[in-house]
C-alpha cells in the first residue's frame, strides 16, 4: 500500500469544476446575453507550464488586467463602445462593449509569483509553471512496545 499525498484544494477545485459546468448547461445563450459574455478561452499544457489563451480583439495592452492565485488565473477588462451611431440606416449591433471579468480554475496548482503575460494582434496568452510539488520527507518512526 503506497501512501498519497493529501491536496486540500483539489477537491474544491474539482467541486467548482462541475458547479460551472452544471451552471453553464443550464443557462440559455440568446443572441441578447453574448454582449455580456467573457472572452472564450483555451486552457492547455505546454512544455511543464499552463497556458490561457483570450481572444479580445478590440482591445489595446492597457484595457487588460491579468491577476494570479495558487489555484486560478483571473482576466478582467473593458471592451469600450468607439462611435455612436443614430442613423436610420442602422439595423444591427453585435458587437460587445463593457466591462468583463472571467477567472480560470487551472488544472493544477500553479507558481502566481512566475506568471508572464503577453498580447498581441487582439490575443492576451497568459503563462504560468507549474508548482513544484514538495518531495515527501522520509522519516523514520519509532516503533513503541
Amino acid at each position: 500500500m503506497s501512501l498519497m499525498r493529501w491536496e486540500p484544494f483539489q477537491e474544491l477545485r474539482r467541486m467548482r469544476e462541475e458547479m460551472d459546468r452544471m451552471f453553464e448547461g443550464m443557462m440559455p445563450s440568446p443572441t441578447w446575453v453574448a454582449p455580456m459574455m467573457a472572452p472564450a478561452v483555451d486552457v492547455y499544457e505546454k512544455d511543464g507550464n499552463i497556458v490561457v489563451k483570450a481572444d479580445v480583439p478590440g482591445l489595446k495592452k492597457d484595457d487588460l488586467e491579468v491577476t494570479a492565485t495558487e489555484d486560478s488565473i483571473s482576466l478582467k477588462g473593458e471592451f469600450k463602445k468607439e462611435e455612436k451611431v443614430e442613423e436610420q440606416g442602422f439595423y444591427r449591433q453585435e458587437r460587445r462593449f463593457g466591462r468583463f471579468f472571467r477567472t480560470i480554475p487551472m488544472p493544477t496548482a500553479i507558481n502566481p509569483d512566475q506568471v508572464k503575460a503577453s498580447f498581441k494582434e487582439g490575443v492576451i496568452e497568459v503563462t504560468a509553471p507549474k508548482a513544484e510539488a514538495e518531495k515527501a520527507k522520509e522519516k523514520k518512526v519509532p516503533i513503541e512496545a
